[in-house]
């Protein structure tokens, strides 16, 4: 068995677990070595800091989710099922066993921002093109209103239902209204006509 991949899998599940409980800022690598039972300097072998262990936890988790998704999306059947679970299915989630992403989006420090907004940037990727592929179901499936830009529509979905472009607790009011403008058509076609075809 590999001797240096395990001690980093321990690594990471001991920081999961830490930062869960305490948060990205009262957390310190001390007591991250202390409970995996390792010098802190094992720690800076394999991350530069306690910003890339996080980051790389956020990453972690996100990915164990991701796949969990795609089996549960993969076991459903008909575009209306699925297009519910997305809607719900991934905040349900993020909030009652993500933490730790709540508290990214709140506390991420400044020195590695860049590099948490480019995981962002990419999860937003990920989760328009598992959209996409919902929404194109619904369009086979002869159930979305043509009335629809679906474009717009799954840029708005993602950006307000699962929170794809803004950080929890920090709203800039200038890019809030930038926001409606862009998504006011498109909400009223929802409250209007819904996303189903009538008749």
């Amino acid at each position: 068995m590999n001797q240096p991949k395990d001690r980093k899998q321990v690594i990471l599940e001991t920081a999961t677990r830490i930062f869960a409980r305490f948060g990205y800022n009262k957390t310190a690598l001390d007591e991250i070595a202390q409970e995996a039972n390792i010098a802190k300097g094992t720690i800076y072998y394999y991350f530069s800091s306690k910003e890339e262990l996080f980051l790389q936890v956020v990453k972690e988790q996100f990915a164990y989710y991701f796949h969990e998704m795609e089996e549960h999306l993969a076991a459903m059947q008909g575009f209306e099922a699925k297009f519910r679970y997305f809607l719900q299915g991934p905040m349900k989630y993020v909030c009652e066993n993500m933490p730790i992403w709540i508290d990214a989006l709140k506390s991420i420090p400044f020195n590695v921002q860049e590099h948490f907004e480019e995981f962002r940037s990419d999860h937003r990727e990920y989760m328009l093109k598992i959209l996409h592929e919902i929404i194109d179901e619904g369009v086979a499936e002869g159930m979305i209103s043509e009335q629809l830009d679906l474009q717009k529509l799954s840029i708005m979905i993602n950006d307000w239902f699962l929170l794809g472009n803004f950080s929890v607790g920090i709203i800039n009011f200038d890019e809030l209204l930038l926001r409606l403008e862009r998504d006011h058509e498109i909400i009223a076609q929802l409250i209007l006509y819904g996303i189903l075809k009538r008749g």
